[in-house]
């Protein structure tokens, strides 16, 4: 079961940060005022989050959840505006509505199949939880001031574990471990689980919460490939033209970020017809 599933995965990744949190980060005093902050950041994700997109991905496609999840990045941004009080070009807004836009046609031609049985359900519940991250991501960002991001991270994974393990026994659900590739599967997702958070909010250290976010439209990329690669999926023609209209939005929303790294990259490439340059002036002299 999806409660299951998840208990399995945040103990494991809990084992990851159990000595860092004993050790290195043993001394750090949570202060009362942000009692309620670490417990709304850790009820959004992994709790709400991970619940909601494991149920999700019973009811509809991996490539459909992935492309409602690509607009994770926008409401990050929009979060980032309104909270954080971070400065966002006004094209992210036409981007938005644009990305919004695109995945209601995607969830509404959705037909149901052996691997998607309620897939309008599926994608509502995937939009929830892309709802519950981005409070959660907002919400690590504020808190970034004030504790270290590996520790938020072992944070949040050692109470999803205690989340999830308590889920798991009031549901009363019967299993047996298996030693076969669901094992390897499970300790993979354990695995990714930590490098998830901590690469995640260590990037958050260095970058804006809305520029942290423009690394996630890799999401549904990752997510159509794979979900036709490996488990046989497929998008119809008008989910085909609703995903183009959700990566039009997105590419919208970042237009100014586009620009700065064609900016980059010219400059790149004068610097290195410049060093040529010199190379062969000082070998021609020579």
């Amino acid at each position: 079961s999806p409660a299951t599933l998840m208990m399995f995965r945040m103990l494991i990744a809990s084992c990851a940060f159990a000595p860092f949190m004993t050790t290195v980060y043993r001394n750090i005093k949570i202060r009362k005022q942000d009692i309620g902050l670490l417990a709304l950041m850790t009820l959004c994700e992994p709790c709400l989050y991970f619940l909601f997109e494991s149920n999700a991905l019973n009811l509809t496609t991996a490539s459909q959840a992935g492309v409602v999840c690509s607009m994770l990045p926008l409401f990050i941004t929009l979060g980032a505006i309104i909270v954080l009080r971070e400065k966002v070009p006004l094209a992210a807004f036409g981007g938005f509505v644009i990305a919004i836009i695109g995945s209601v046609i995607l969830s509404c031609d959705s037909t149901a199949t052996e691997i998607a049985p309620k897939p309008l359900l599926g994608n509502a519940l995937e939009f929830l939880a892309v709802m519950m991250t981005t409070v959660s991501i907002i919400t690590t960002k504020y808190l970034m001031d004030k504790y270290p991001p590996f520790f938020l991270a072992g944070f949040q994974t050692i109470s999803g574990a205690v989340f999830f393990t308590i889920l798991n026994l009031v549901q009363g659900h019967d299993f047996h471990l298996a030693f076969n590739v669901t094992l390897f599967i499970i300790i993979y997702l354990g695995i990714v689980t930590v490098s998830d958070y901590a690469l995640y909010n260590f990037a958050m250290c260095t970058l804006s919460a809305s520029k942290a976010s423009a690394f996630l439209y890799l999401q549904p990329v990752f997510a159509i490939f794979f979900g036709v690669v490996f488990l046989n999926e497929y998008l119809t023609t008008l989910q085909v033209f609703a995903v183009i209209l959700i990566f039009t939005g997105l590419i919208l929303s970042q237009k100014k970020t586009l620009v700065k790294v064609r900016r980059i990259t010219r400059s790149l490439k004068e610097t290195i017809k410049n060093d040529i340059r010199a190379k062969r002036i000082r070998n021609y002299n020579k």
